[in-house]
């Protein structure tokens, strides 16, 4: 699958790839990743996003195979790190299932796996969610427009390419991913993160994936919500960039709750 990737950093640094959430396309971590220079960085576009919407329908185990692709054809060492937030944090943690060869290191923000037993039903009614007008005002409109991109194009591009029966199709592969099989033999180190003021429920859901990986660990971030990687990209760079390098991570990270 030929995604669009914006790359950046030398050719032969360590490479990260970077997997954007499940609202906007890989633009988003402009902020991140011109903070990371020292870093090769692949931003790709994930199908049905961006300038990658040709290559939909999105569906969670197409994406991470198309990272996979990536990671071999564009990463000299077949190996790369892999940084992850909401819907590409799902993607990433499909990729360390599927095919755990390809990741060194793996940061991932605010990943939902539906732990409920009427998975189809959670799919249908986020199916029927998204496709309201209420949805869009309130986590698409109102969010993005007053807080990040008021006045940026691609966020409008993506605003436009997904909507109605496109953003239904997203929401349902999301509300519907569960835990992968084979995660337990993926032994990246795995630092999964979740805002302070994020949900309880993914507070719970970072501590069973860390747990469901040999070398996963879970930590809060404090003072911030679901869009801190967006919100805050300098320290989510810090973070980024601690944990690749197994060094100290930042004094906002702190120990999930108990």
């Amino acid at each position: 699958m030929d995604l669009f990737v914006r790359e950046s950093g030398p050719a032969d640094a360590p490479t990260i790839v970077f997997l954007h959430g499940g609202l906007l396309s890989g633009w988003t971590w402009d902020p991140v990743v011109e903070r990371l220079p020292h870093y090769h960085c692949l931003v790709p576009d994930l199908p049905q996003y961006g300038k990658s919407f040709q290559q939909g329908p999105f569906e969670m185990g197409r994406a991470a195979a198309a990272i996979g692709e990536l990671i071999r054809t564009r990463v000299g060492t077949g190996r790369a790190h892999v940084v992850g937030y909401s819907l590409g944090a799902q993607v990433a943690v499909q990729l360390l299932a599927t095919e755990p060869g390809l990741v060194d290191r793996a940061v991932l923000g605010s990943t939902f796996v539906n732990t409920l037993p009427a998975v189809q039903l959670t799919r249908r009614l986020a199916g029927l969610l998204a496709r309201t007008a209420w949805f869009r005002w309130a986590v698409i409109d109102r969010f993005w427009d007053e807080r990040h991109a008021a006045q940026n194009d691609d966020y409008h591009d993506d605003s436009r390419l997904n909507s109605g029966a496109q953003l239904a199709h997203i929401s349902v592969a999301s509300a519907g991913f569960t835990l992968p099989e084979r995660l337990d033999k993926s032994y990246a180190p795995t630092l999964f993160l979740t805002g302070d003021e994020e949900l309880r429920l993914i507070h719970r859901l970072a501590a069973v994936l860390a747990k469901s990986m040999p070398n996963g660990v879970d930590k809060v971030v404090v003072g911030m919500g679901h869009d801190w990687p967006l919100a805050n990209p300098d320290l989510f760079s810090r973070t980024v960039d601690a944990w690749l390098s197994g060094t100290d991570l930042p004094a906002e990270i702190g120990l999930p709750a108990s």
